[in-house]
């Protein structure tokens, strides 16, 4: 398995796990194949750029599962981890610690203070993991400070 961080002219790699990842697990994510499903290619690309934070792949060798992390909407010190999803059959064998090491190491390399992230009531798989990772939180959001890099 590789890890690959995706750029604007990556966006179809991106739409199609992005929207297989919603099509298989529907109730996961804030937001919908039927919405997603109706982006164009400027609207992926759009996504993709720099200024919309990082989106990375797992490959093996095709895409099996995915991650991003954005600038929050509301505090500027934050990165906000999204869209983590693994194709099932490649469940709990590390990919999803890798996508989310990947994300808080080019968080650190970035300058972010924190990231945070929404875990839906009852993943406690999920929330499992990102305690592990050294995420904490009561409820929905989990939160996780960075030290600077030295």
């Amino acid at each position: 398995m590789r890890l690959r961080r995706l750029g604007p002219d990556d966006w179809a790699t991106w739409r199609d796990i992005r929207l297989t990842a919603l099509g298989s697990d529907p109730g996961a994510f804030g937001s919908t194949l039927a919405l997603e499903g109706g982006y164009d290619e400027a609207r992926w690309r759009e996504l993709l750029s720099p200024e919309h934070g990082v989106k990375v792949v797992a490959e093996d060798p095709q895409p099996v599962g995915l991650v991003a992390g954005v600038p929050h909407d509301i505090h500027s010190d934050v990165l906000y981890l999204y869209s983590m999803w693994v194709k099932p059959g490649f469940r709990r064998r590390g990919v999803g610690e890798a996508l989310v090491g990947d994300v808080l190491e080019w968080a650190r390399e970035h300058g972010w203070a924190r990231v945070q992230l929404r875990v839906f009531e009852g993943n406690g798989t999920a929330r499992r993991l990102y305690e592990r990772l050294g995420f904490a939180g009561e409820g929905e959001i989990m939160d996780r400070p960075l030290a600077p890099v030295s």
